[in-house]
């Protein structure tokens, strides 16, 4: 059970995670696979060992826009702790590859009714999200892009644990909902001020701290509301608390 790197699963008692772990079973996740399409009743819950998947909203015929991003923090699927009556109104999308553990819908609900540690958890989840949707909006409307750019690289970096974000310029725009020479002239003047280092189908932020001073303090705000939510469950699997990641 050591091996589990879903934060949320890291956060059960041995016992709960034992029986989550048996309900469900561990899948790869392909770049740009697509895990739940919009419309479409969803047949499975993922929680992400590795790997970043983004969430779109329709904007147009075929215009998605990036609404949040799941990594190894949270899991795909949240409304089905709610309820299996609705189509969903969001795509869910594979942009970095990685891996996941997989449950059906009626095991997950099963999950949720009956073992309580997990049902506080996901509903914890549940609830950093709406802060996360709430503030993205509030940030598409309020900052610039690069402020936006700064806030989605940040939050990517920390969904990935990793400094090292696999994503081409244009893969970088449609999530934003902008024009890619926008985003271009962003990310080199990040680039010139040394705070990321740009390479073909990827980019390394090399000064995360600086690169938060030039972001808004949206960021801030999504990642203190993630550790708020779920900083009182006990972490059994985890060294410390839920902030250890992030």
């Amino acid at each position: 059970m050591s091996e589990v790197r879903n934060r949320l699963l890291r956060l059960l008692p041995p016992d709960e995670l034992k029986q989550v772990l048996l309900l469900s079973e561990e899948v790869p996740l392909t770049k740009r696979q697509v895990l739940h399409r919009y419309g479409v009743r969803m047949q499975h819950v993922y929680f992400i060992e590795s790997g970043l998947v983004s969430v779109g909203a329709k904007v147009g015929p075929q215009k998605f826009v990036e609404v949040w991003l799941i990594g190894s923090e949270g899991l795909a699927g949240i409304h089905l702790a709610l309820t299996t009556k609705t189509q969903p109104m969001h795509r869910r999308i594979v942009q970095v590859a990685g891996a996941a553990n997989r449950l059906t819908v009626d095991r997950f609900q099963h999950a949720i009714a009956s073992l309580p540690t997990f049902r506080s958890v996901v509903h914890a989840y549940i609830a950093s999200v709406l802060i996360q949707t709430a503030q993205s909006g509030a940030c598409n409307t309020s900052h610039q892009l690069q402020q936006r750019l700064g806030r989605w690289l940040l939050l990517a970096r920390n969904a990935l644990e990793s400094d090292e974000i696999p994503l081409t310029h244009q893969v970088l725009a449609q999530l934003l909902g902008v024009r890619r020479a926008g985003v271009t002239e962003c990310l080199l003047q990040l680039r010139r001020d040394g705070l990321i280092e740009m390479m073909r189908g990827r980019l390394v932020v090399r000064d995360a701290f600086r690169l938060a001073q030039v972001s808004c303090d949206c960021w801030s705000l999504i990642e203190r509301e993630y550790e708020r939510q779920l900083l009182n469950i006990y972490a059994p699997n985890s060294d410390s608390l839920v902030h250890e990641t992030r």
